[in-house]
């Protein structure tokens, strides 16, 4: 690889802090409901969904990190491609299902009293969901395990990254720039279309709590958000063609990399949700991600320490399984006629999720990853031997 261990560890510190903002977002909205921060709080914890976006422009540049150089490009390598994805993916995003199924199927439940209808439509989860194809309907995107629609859509990325990754391996310099425009620009199109159209007759107020049927399709839909995945493979790219650079701290293009994301972030309600929803600080995301893995620097060694580290490998699973556990925390509190606004609540629910989602990524994910893997593995050496190794 281009760059050492140590510099992509600052990369997976920084996956917990874009997890837990998240994680702040939803303890915001969904504990908090009706209550209001003051205006710089509240414009950082009203933005958490923009951690999404990082993590989108992020798997484009581990991915392309990793593969470009040997990108998958035969039938065989495609398929040991796919299945190392689904290897990481998917045995938490079933870990995250069945602790949301209770909730899931009480709403069902619930919806079914009072309008069948609208229970028929969300019931389609139970098929879409577990085959990771939830966010090509917007109504089943949030119903079962809300956070797992950003899954279906990186699904779809796993899909097109060996065909993407042939292509880019080869671009130089110039083509990067031009590549990087185009797919800035196609990434703000459509949400800068729905300003202007407004189909979901807003008034421009559309918000995530505040969404039409249009506006929640273009918020989950796949292919509106390839763009800021591509942002990401075109970024690592870069940094392939800058391997030879030494790595050296940048405390002034880091600082000021960094309080941009945070004076956006704080001033989030001044901004467009839909273009911020939908990739406006890609580019961003996509220096502060190039900055960290080429800086040897106070920061970046920061977060590159250990316990950053693990707490960094262990935010998928935070991402995966919080929303579930905080509507259960909040079920087991409302049997004890305990606040859940209380700030032990709070504490309690946070460090058990922390601590829920490192026992997770131990126990589950790491684990099940290599039962998979080895089982893939075997299964290959199975038919050399008998002479049935798929032609590439």
């Amino acid at each position: 690889m281009a760059s050492s261990r140590q510099q992509l560890d600052a990369l997976t510190g920084l996956r917990f802090l874009a997890a837990a903002h998240v994680v702040a977002y939803h303890v915001y909205h969904l504990v908090f409901t009706g209550a209001e921060a003051p205006p710089a709080l509240h414009g950082l914890l009203d933005s958490g969904y923009v951690g999404v976006s990082f993590f989108f422009v992020l798997s484009g540049f581990i991915l392309g990190y990793n593969y470009l150089e040997r990108p998958p490009d035969t039938r065989e390598a495609r398929k040991a491609f796919w299945v190392a994805r689904f290897a990481r993916i998917y045995p938490v995003y079933v870990l995250g299902l069945a602790i949301a199924a209770p909730a899931y199927l009480k709403g069902l439940r619930d919806a079914w009293a009072v309008e069948p209808s609208e229970a028929l439509r969300q019931a389609e989860a139970l098929v879409l969901t577990p085959l990771l194809l939830q966010s090509w309907t917007p109504w089943t995107a949030l119903v079962w395990n809300g956070a797992g629609w950003s899954l279906a859509v990186e699904a779809v990325f796993y899909a097109l990254f060996p065909f993407l990754a042939g292509r880019m391996n080869r671009l130089g310099t110039r083509a990067l720039t031009v590549g990087v425009v185009l797919a800035y620009g196609a990434a703000l199109l459509l949400p800068a279309l729905y300003m202007v159209v407004d189909p979901d007759r807003t008034g421009g107020t559309a918000s995530a709590y505040n969404s039409g049927p249009w506006m929640l399709a273009l918020r989950f839909n796949p292919l509106a958000r390839v763009p800021e995945f591509v942002l990401g493979i075109l970024a690592a790219r870069l940094f392939m063609l800058r391997a030879g650079a030494a790595p050296r701290p940048r405390p002034v293009l880091l600082a000021v990399v960094g309080g941009g994301v945070v004076a956006a972030l704080l001033g989030s309600t001044s901004l467009p949700f839909p273009l911020l929803h939908n990739g406006l600080l890609a580019p961003v995301f996509a220096a502060l991600i190039l900055l960290l893995a080429r800086s040897e620097g106070v920061v970046a060694r920061v977060l590159a320490s250990r316990p950053l580290r693990l707490l960094g490998e262990a935010s998928y699973a935070l991402y995966l399984l919080h929303m579930p556990l905080l509507f259960a925390w909040k079920s087991v509190l409302k049997r004890l006629g305990a606040s859940p606004t209380s700030v032990w609540a709070v504490a309690v629910f946070c460090v058990g999720t922390v601590c829920t989602s490192v026992l997770a990524y131990e126990r589950v994910e790491k684990p099940a990853r290599g039962w998979i893997r080895d089982q893939w593995v075997r299964r290959g050496a199975g038919q050399r031997d008998a002479g049935l190794q798929p032609r590439t």
